[in-house]
């Protein structure tokens, strides 16, 4: 039974389960403005383990990806995941991969809820459908090319008990003595981040000193033992992202999670520190260590 044309047509209606459009967290803008180029999405909804790609990418390394299958992109850049595909139809919530083949953008893995085609036909028939897209931000790596004239902080983060690298941190910074976070960092596999300074209180902006002190407070969750199971669809630590916490959306409308604001579980860990920036430039900060 044909739900649009006459039957004398031969119908065929393609419905959105689940719309995703990644977007630069220093610039959040719809359109082409704020789509970060060079991502893919893909899903982590697989049989398991999952067979570890042969090949390594130009870096040598496995890729972030791990051979997993990937959304087709449409030509608005956003991704879908359409009803008809045994795959995608059946879990209420899907876990996707979210990669910069480029490394100008950091990673993120995340659990997003997903209806069923019965709520999507229910809302369409009350004329209320279910929210359908996601817009989840990344984060610059340590290559991202700001403009120029930006302040930001470079910096790296170790455990102290052995000077091992903390991965996959997350930075809130704030000017020093403020009450509220206003800048966010993701760090990467090395425990590198790198965290731009955004617009400043108006007697800080036109200060003459040219410079800005900056609170910066360092998250990272408790190293697994080498014990525990590993959280990946290959079950396997050679997956670079094996350790990036699987992150569970609840609102695809507006979620600080993926907004990137909001800290994963587990997020223990924490030392704090304060940097001096010259307004303007790039600094380096001293190395953070986690107890």
């Amino acid at each position: 039974m044909n739900t649009f044309l006459p039957p004398v047509w031969a119908e065929g209606v393609a419905r959105l389960r689940l719309g995703i459009e990644p977007v630069d967290a220093l610039d959040p803008e719809p359109g082409a403005r704020g789509r970060p180029p060079g991502t893919a999405v893909h899903l982590e909804h697989v049989p398991r383990p999952h067979p570890l790609p042969r090949g390594v990418d130009r870096t040598g390394r496995v890729p972030d990806d791990v051979g997993l299958p990937a959304l087709r992109r449409s030509p608005t850049g956003r991704f879908a995941v359409a009803f008809g595909a045994p795959a995608t139809d059946r879990p209420d919530r899907l876990v996707v991969r979210i990669v910069d083949r480029f490394r100008r953008q950091l990673p993120r893995r995340l659990s997003l809820p997903a209806p069923d085609l019965g709520t999507v036909l229910a809302g369409e028939a009350a004329g209320a459908p279910p929210a359908r897209g996601c817009r989840p931000a990344l984060f610059p790596s340590i290559t991202y090319g700001i403009a120029p004239g930006a302040t930001a902080i470079r910096g790296q983060v170790f455990w102290q008990a052995d000077g091992a690298p903390a991965q996959w941190v997350r930075v809130e910074g704030r000017s020093a003595g403020a009450p509220t976070t206003t800048w966010w960092a993701h760090g990467d596999e090395r425990g590198e981040f790198l965290l731009v300074v955004g617009p400043l209180e108006r007697l800080q902006a036109i200060s003459l000193s040219g410079v800005v002190d900056v609170d910066l407070n360092v998250h990272a969750r408790t190293r697994p033992a080498g014990t525990e199971p590993v959280d990946s669809p290959t079950g396997s630590r050679a997956d670079p992202l094996w350790l990036l916490p699987v992150e569970r959306v609840t609102d695809l409308a507006g979620d600080p999670v993926t907004a990137g604001t909001a800290l994963p579980p587990g997020y223990t860990t924490t030392t704090t520190g304060t940097v001096r920036c010259r307004r303007g430039s790039v600094v380096r900060a001293d190395p953070f260590l986690l107890p």
